[in-house]
């Protein structure tokens, strides 16, 4: 499976092959879309591969840029633990100079937690989305059965993993014989 990292400003964004075009998780802080397409062409990828954007959570350096990224053609996968997330989301940038384009409701692919092995099985990838607060409540975790977990925020190295919330998050996780964590900041973890 081919994954490239494209993150940049201490931030991963992850690029997953599919059958259908590329899926990218995880987006930059708003106004970055330049640098963002300058690792792309670092990267050796085309802009007009990447097709579908699963971001694991609604804080600015993870979905910032959504919105732009909707306006060039990416379909946002949004899972429906994720929806009511969405307008609270443009406070981050009340009062700040960051230029943040408000997220669209009405062109998303919407999805239930329960059928996201189907709609990831119709892009040619085999796993599934399932929701995993603890680094914030709308977390989720993009786990692939090749053993990859796209975990965003919500990653060891980091957070206390002893509150409970966060615990059952990763009990979750782990029941998928997970062998490599991707997570939204830092390196991969191998052998977790």
């Amino acid at each position: 499976m081919n994954i490239v990292n494209v993150g940049y400003d201490s931030t991963n964004y992850y690029i997953i092959e599919t059958k259908n075009g590329k899926l990218l998780v995880d987006c930059g802080w708003p106004g970055t879309l330049q640098k963002f397409m300058g690792v792309l062409k670092r990267k050796g990828i085309s802009f007009q591969e990447i097709k579908f954007l699963l971001v694991t959570h609604f804080h600015p350096d993870h979905a910032g840029l959504l919105q732009e990224l909707k306006n060039k053609g990416i379909k946002l996968i949004l899972p429906e633990c994720q929806i009511d997330f969405i307008p609270p989301f443009a406070g981050f940038f009340h009062g700040k100079n960051y230029p943040y384009v408000p997220i669209s409701s009405n062109d998303n692919l919407v999805l239930k937690l329960e059928d996201s092995r189907k709609f990831l099985a119709s892009i040619g990838l085999s796993g599934e989305i399932l929701h995993t607060p603890g680094h914030s409540d709308d977390s989720v975790t993009l786990v692939l059965d090749e053993g990859f977990a796209f975990t965003g925020d919500l990653h060891p190295s980091f957070m206390n993993i002893d509150d409970a919330t966060t615990r059952a998050s990763w009990n979750k996780i782990h029941q998928h014989k997970i062998t490599q964590i991707f997570p939204g900041h830092g390196d991969s973890t191998t052998n977790y």
